[in-house]
C-alpha cells in the first residue's frame, strides 16, 4: 500500500512543472501551490488534517515567491508534493520541513535549469532537424519522448526514491554536497532571469511607457522588497491611470485629426468656389 501511495505522489510531482510539455493552467500552476498539494497528499496518505497543516505552513512562506524572466530559485511542483509528503511520512516539525523544502526546491531547481538549457536544446535541434525533413517520429522524439523521459527520471524517479527511504537519508546527502557545487549552481543561475527578461520585453515593452513601467515593478520587488501582492495592488492603480490617460489622449487624437480633416474640406471647398468663381468669369467674358 505504502509503495503504491509513493507512486501517485510522484506521478504527481511529474505534473506538477512549469516547463513540462503538459499538464495546462491546472497541473502546471494550480498543483504547485503547497496547501493545494498538501490536501492531495492528506487524502492519499488518510491524514487530511496534517497535509492542509504543512501545506498551509509552507504556502505561508512562499506566498509572494513569483518567478523573474521565466527562471525561478525555488522549484514550487517539488516543495508541494514530496517535501509535504516527506514531512508527513517522516513527521518532521514544520521548521524543519520548511527548511528541508527550502534545500530542496533549490537543488531541484538547478537541475530543471540544466535540463532545459542542455537537454531540451538538444531536443530543439532534434525537432527542427524533423521539420527540415518532413520526418514526424524526429518531431515527436524531440517534443515528447527526450522531455518526459527527463522530468519522469529527474522529478518522479527522484521523488519516489525520497519518499520511500524517508528524510533522514535525504538530509544526509543534501549535507554532503560540497559548497563549491552549490555556489556554481547559484553562480550559472544568477544571470539567467536577465536572458528571460529580456526575451520577454521584446514582447511587452513596446515603447518607453513600457520599459517604465517594468523597471518601477522590477525595482519594487528587487530593492524595495515588496512582495507580489503590493505590486498588483499598485500596478492595478497604474493601470487604470495609465489606461484613462491613454483614452483622453486618442479623444484628443480623434479630435485633432477630425478638425484637420474639417479643414482641410474647407479649403477644399473654397479653392473649388474660387475656381468656380474665376470659371464663369472667363465664359461671360467670351460670351
Amino acid at each position: 500500500m505504502f509503495l503504491i501511495q509513493c507512486l501517485i505522489i510522484s506521478v504527481f510531482a511529474i505534473w506538477a512543472s512549469s516547463f513540462a510539455p503538459w499538464g495546462g493552467y491546472i497541473f502546471k500552476y494550480l498543483f504547485q501551490r503547497p496547501f493545494i498539494g498538501g490536501l492531495v497528499i492528506g487524502i492519499i496518505l488518510g491524514d487530511v488534517e496534517r497535509g492542509i497543516i504543512i501545506g498551509c505552513a509552507m504556502q505561508l512562506v512562499y506566498i509572494g515567491y513569483f518567478q523573474v524572466g521565466g527562471i525561478g530559485t525555488f522549484d514550487m511542483g517539488i516543495i508541494a508534493w514530496p517535501c509535504v509528503a516527506i514531512a508527513m511520512i517522516s513527521n518532521l516539525e514544520i521548521p524543519a520541513a520548511i527548511a528541508l523544502a527550502t534545500a530542496l526546491s533549490a537543488l531541484f531547481s538547478s537541475f530543471d535549469v540544466f535540463i532545459r538549457n542542455v537537454v531540451c536544446v538538444a531536443a530543439g535541434n532534434l525537432m527542427k532537424t524533423g521539420c527540415a525533413e518532413g520526418d514526424e517520429t524526429k518531431i515527436f522524439v524531440g517534443y515528447w519522448v527526450i522531455p518526459v523521459a527527463m522530468y519522469i527520471l529527474m522529478r518522479g524517479v527522484l521523488t519516489f526514491v525520497m519518499l520511500y527511504y524517508g528524510a533522514a537519508p535525504l538530509e544526509q546527502l543534501l549535507a554532503n554536497i560540497p559548497l563549491w557545487l552549490t555556489k556554481g549552481l547559484s553562480a550559472v543561475g544568477m544571470f539567467l532571469p536577465a536572458i528571460g527578461i529580456a526575451a520577454l520585453l521584446v514582447f511587452l515593452a513596446d515603447d518607453i511607457w513600457g520599459l517604465l513601467v517594468f523597471a518601477v515593478g522590477f525595482s519594487a520587488y528587487v530593492f524595495l522588497g515588496l512582495n507580489s501582492l503590493t505590486i498588483i495592488f499598485f500596478a492595478i492603480l497604474m493601470a487604470y491611470f495609465f489606461y484613462r490617460t491613454m483614452n483622453d489622449c486618442r479623444i484628443v487624437k480623434h479630435i485633432g485629426q477630425s478638425a484637420i480633416k474639417i479643414e482641410q474640406e474647407i479649403r477644399t471647398s473654397m479653392v473649388a468656389s474660387v475656381y468656380g468663381y474665376y470659371a464663369d468669369c472667363v465664359f461671360s467674358v467670351v460670351s
